[in-house]
């Protein structure tokens, strides 16, 4: 992986080098067929500031100098288009014209914007070689001077044998450089060590760095292997600048599947890291990461399969499949459970559950629980439960159940959830709930539940079945007019909340036409809309105490996982 310059890039298809060239021909194009109105003028004056501009590396490496012109081009833009609405038939088209003009300028305008706010300040390379124990025998200059050999990357290399001198430099520097630290040594408290206070110190005679854990002093050959590894990605990348760019190798190398969770997330949510504006470049044999990718999209995903000696073939926007399995070699063997896995209908559920997880953690000051590790999720799609067996004891003597999959094959430790679908206890539904509900009473590593009410939506909050109501009408007036609506916890508890939103809707004196498209025939919200409505529910507006106001059954619902998982 090579982290030279020839590395370019764009907000739009077309390179800004490419809108400087089409801006320079539709001059040509437009000044002659603009003489029909008053505007050559003005586009002859934005023009000469524009040429002024030169090409792309000027207008990068001098673009604060030029601010003022690109937030003209802006004002001026809002002002044709507004007299264009008005424009007598005759100027029409010359005013046309000349917007589309204006329009070719504030493109380049935002794409030059997008590039220095997204230009790299350093690019630096993790490689595959890397460790923090340095000794007589292994010490930093040997592999740096292996990657400059290997892969002419001389600049930036970080592998872990200098993290002594870093921190050292870091500590003993300014208080925006210490800060760099401290924000490293709060993650490391709250991901692994209880919160308790950590501490990176050092020894000055042994050229060693020391970890003090609420109080007491670890070197660090005695912090685990995995948490070590963790460290020597994370470390350079919370004491980075900000926009700056990492190129890392392999960085799955000793990091269980729940660490290589813990390290995307920290990417993607840690909010010190967000605001650097990172960019962060992985190769990557891990079929773990491509499982993270498929929740984010602040991921791409890229395919590089060798054909020839020097001859590659790279898919993009690659989802993760079979194909990509093979490619890595992955076996089910290579897959390992976490210590419980909790069982969901379907992903939405799943979605709920996991941020619930994690707003009780934050709200009750309870160790924070790590997916892939303590807990991991399995869809086991509706009706299609009846299809595994529960109960260990069951002789396997008949058809029936061998037919069945062995659940405790799958897990060990099961937390089974279900929509309760307001079956009645004489149906097989309704038997095959009860028959669980006995089992769980008899068994220490299964638990079942259900949602009590209808579907896990029916058991969200008020507020964010209110506040929801907005995103089902059309119309402003409509959406100012659905925030006044009044309900009671009891309407929508027992009916699908497709049903319900429709007969509250239509009851508060809204026509049928301005509703959108969002109840099935069976009452419950489309997939579009549940989809919608976990992605409103997840915004981090809503705390913990949201959700279970009012609310004692999903209260007792999370208590009872997260104890589970716990115990």
């Amino acid at each position: 992986m090579k982290t030279g310059n020839s590395i370019s890039y764009s907000k739009f298809t077309e390179s800004l080098q490419e809108q400087l060239d089409e801006f320079s021909k539709e001059y040509q194009r437009i000044i002659r067929r603009i003489s029909q109105i008053n505007e050559q003028q003005l586009v002859t004056e934005f023009y000469s500031k524009f040429k002024g501009l030169k090409d792309y590396s000027y207008i990068i490496n001098n673009y604060g100098r030029h601010m003022p012109v690109f937030k003209e081009t802006h004002e001026t833009l809002a002002q044709l288009k507004s007299r264009l609405e008005n424009a007598h038939y005759t100027h029409k088209q010359s005013l046309s014209l000349t917007v589309s003009f204006f329009e070719i300028l504030k493109k380049i305008s935002e794409n030059s914007d997008f590039i220095v706010k997204n230009s790299p300040s350093t690019k630096k390379y993790i490689p595959i070689l890397r460790t923090i124990h340095a000794n007589d025998y292994l010490q930093k200059g040997h592999i740096k001077e292996t990657i400059k050999k290997n892969y002419e990357i001389k600049d930036n290399v970080f592998s872990g044998l200098d993290l002594y001198d870093e921190v050292m430099k870091l500590k003993n520097s300014g208080i925006q450089n210490r800060d760099k630290v401290a924000q490293f040594e709060s993650f490391l408290s709250k991901h692994f060590f209880d919160k308790k206070t950590v501490e990176i110190t050092s020894n000055s005679e042994t050229k060693q760095l020391l970890f003090s854990i609420g109080g007491i002093e670890y070197p660090i050959y005695d912090i685990g292997d995995g948490i070590q590894s963790l460290i020597i990605l994370l470390f350079p990348i919370f004491t980075a600048n900000k926009n700056d760019w990492f190129f890392i190798e392999e960085p799955e190398i000793n990091l269980h599947p729940g660490l290589q969770r813990i390290f995307i997330e920290a990417l993607l949510n840690d909010e010190y890291l967000n605001t650097k504006n990172l960019k962060y470049f992985f190769t990557t044999h891990s079929n773990h990461f491509l499982d993270i990718t498929l929740n984010s999209n602040e991921i791409a995903l890229f395919q590089f399969k060798k054909q020839e000696s020097n001859k590659f073939h790279i898919k993009t926007n690659v989802k993760p499949d079979k194909e990509i399995l093979d490619v890595l070699g992955v076996n089910t063997s290579s897959v390992f459970l976490a210590n419980t896995s909790i069982w969901v209908e379907g992903p939405t559920d799943r979605k709920y559950i996991s941020n619930l997880l994690k707003l009780y953690t934050s709200s009750k000051g309870e160790e924070l629980l790590k997916e892939d590790i303590d807990f991991a999720f399995f869809e086991y799609g509706g009706n299609l439960i009846e299809h595994y067996l529960f109960d260990e004891s069951v002789e396997f003597n008949d058809d029936e159940v061998r037919n069945k999959i062995n659940s405790f094959a799958l897990s060990n430790k099961i937390f089974l959830l279900a929509d309760n679908d307001n079956a009645d206890g004489r149906s097989a539904k309704g038997k095959r709930r009860k028959a669980l509900e006995n089992l769980s009473t008899e068994k220490e590593n299964f638990i079942y539940r259900n949602t009590i009410y209808r579907e896990i939506e029916n058991l969200l909050p008020k507020k964010i079945i209110k506040e929801f109501i907005s995103e089902l009408v059309k119309e402003e007036e409509n959406i100012t007019k659905s925030k006044t609506i009044e309900f009671e916890r009891i309407y929508y508890s027992k009916k699908g909340l497709g049903e319900f939103y429709e007969e509250l809707l239509l009851k508060n004196g809204f026509a049928k036409n301005t509703l959108k498209s969002f109840k099935t025939d069976s009452g419950t919200l489309m997939n579009d809309y549940k989809i919608k409505l976990s992605n409103f529910a997840l915004n981090p507006v809503y705390k913990y105490e949201d959700f279970i106001e009012e609310n004692p059954e999903l209260e007792k619902l999370i208590e009872s996982l997260y104890s589970f998982i716990k115990q």
